[in-house]
């Protein structure tokens, strides 16, 4: 029985994820839960059969965990042009910048204020990456940092949440909040500051509202895709190798590995032919969605019980507290509330999240500096939260 229910949970993390797209595609309500969300609400129900005596090996699923998401980092990393930096405004770089800043402030602050009756040094790690450009760094860190599964899917599980709560508050109220707050800069003003016309960036990206959409069927196009999945694969040998010359291990730190494909993953991505590979963030968005299930599949509920409560107060801490110093240093550095708010989204969500929350705003102009800043994000966040996690163990 173990046996069976092991390979129907393989079966599962592979398959399940297409019909669970498919869904939230015709369904509003299961649309605004979101993809990943509802494969991590499938592997919850998955996981409760351990609660009726029958189980299946959680090792495993474990282990599947850690291999998606490093497969997943270096796939969506090769697909970011990072000269597009360059193209970023003053106030768009500054507003990002202070949010970065905001991170990083409120890790420290959070890590110096629990560590010593709270096990946060994975935790205040993974929030820098959360912060600066999403929940795959976040991912990515915490398994570099080794955090238990049930740590991670509880982080995964308050961060659905809390991010959801933040989300709705981004397409509703809080742009005229955040313009009542900063100084508000116009459109016109802000695209005559560019030399730009109103229609530059209101297409930007259109590829990217849905995660999940791979925009080819040539097969050349999918043997090209195969070709960047064999390069992630490499990616992940790179770290392996050089865990097992520095350590001596094969897949016992994960750090070597997940260093590897963030840094090989930004390299790469600087090559055009790989950059412009169609698809590749989009598969890598599919190991999430796979990730996803195979961590929630993996929990044990007697111990994430006792994590969910304290690790969902320690998140709803920190995004509040990013929000609110991130406001406070726009204020003090003259960012307008529209390029604040945008580059608060491009840190909390990443470049999926950009168009709808511009729109919301009614500057669809800002959609395209956002879409950078996340991809920015994507680029530094797990190698800076893997740097300042190090810089935690110090402490302890």
């Amino acid at each position: 029985m173990t046996t069976a229910l092991t390979i129907l949970a393989i079966i599962c993390i592979l398959g399940l994820p297409i019909p669970i797209v498919y869904l939230t595609r015709k369904n509003k309500i299961l649309g605004a839960i979101g993809a990943i969300a509802c494969c991590y609400i499938v592997g919850f129900i998955f996981s409760t059969l351990g609660l009726t005596g029958i189980s299946y090996d959680k090792g495993l699923t474990t282990t599947i965990t850690y291999v998606l998401v490093a497969l997943s980092i270096p796939l969506i990393l090769f697909s970011i042009d990072l000269r597009s930096v360059k193209k970023l405004t003053k106030g768009t770089i500054v507003g990002y910048s202070l949010c970065i800043v905001s991170v990083i402030a409120i890790a420290f602050a959070i890590f110096f204020i629990t560590y010593k009756f709270f096990p946060s040094t994975e935790l205040s790690a993974m929030i820098v990456g959360l912060y600066t450009g999403g929940t795959p760094n976040m991912n990515a860190i915490g398994a570099a940092m080794g955090a238990e599964s049930n740590v991670l899917s509880a982080a995964n599980v308050a961060d659905t949440i809390i991010g959801g709560i933040y989300f709705l508050l981004l397409i509703s109220i809080a742009p005229k909040f955040y313009r009542l707050v900063l100084n508000r800069r116009n459109k016109k003003e802000y695209l005559k500051e560019n030399n730009e016309k109103e229609t530059t960036h209101e297409n930007i990206e259109e590829e990217k509202k849905d995660d999940f959409t791979f925009g080819f069927k040539d097969k050349k196009s999918i043997l090209r895709l195969l070709g960047s999945f064999a390069l992630a694969i490499g990616c992940v040998g790179v770290g392996v190798l050089l865990e097992l010359i520095f350590e001596n291990t094969v897949g016992e730190n994960l750090l070597y590995i997940l260093l590897s494909v963030s840094v090989l993953g930004v390299a790469f991505s600087f090559i055009k032919p790989i950059r412009e590979i169609k698809g590749q963030y989009t598969l890598g968005m599919y190991l999430i969605l796979m990730f996803s299930l195979a961590l929630s599949m993996s929990i044990d509920w007697s111990v994430f019980l006792t994590d969910i409560l304290p690790t969902f107060a320690f998140f709803a801490c920190a995004q509040i507290s990013v929000i609110i110093l991130h406001i406070i240093l726009c204020k003090i550095f003259g960012v307008d509330g529209d390029t604040a708010i945008i580059t608060s989204t491009a840190g909390v969500y990443g470049p999926p999240f950009i168009a709808p929350v511009a729109k919301a705003a009614g500057r669809q102009d800002l959609i395209a500096p956002g879409v950078i800043c996340g991809a920015l994000g994507l680029a530094i966040g797990t190698l800076l939260g893997i740097g300042i996690g190090q810089l935690f163990l110090l402490f302890i």
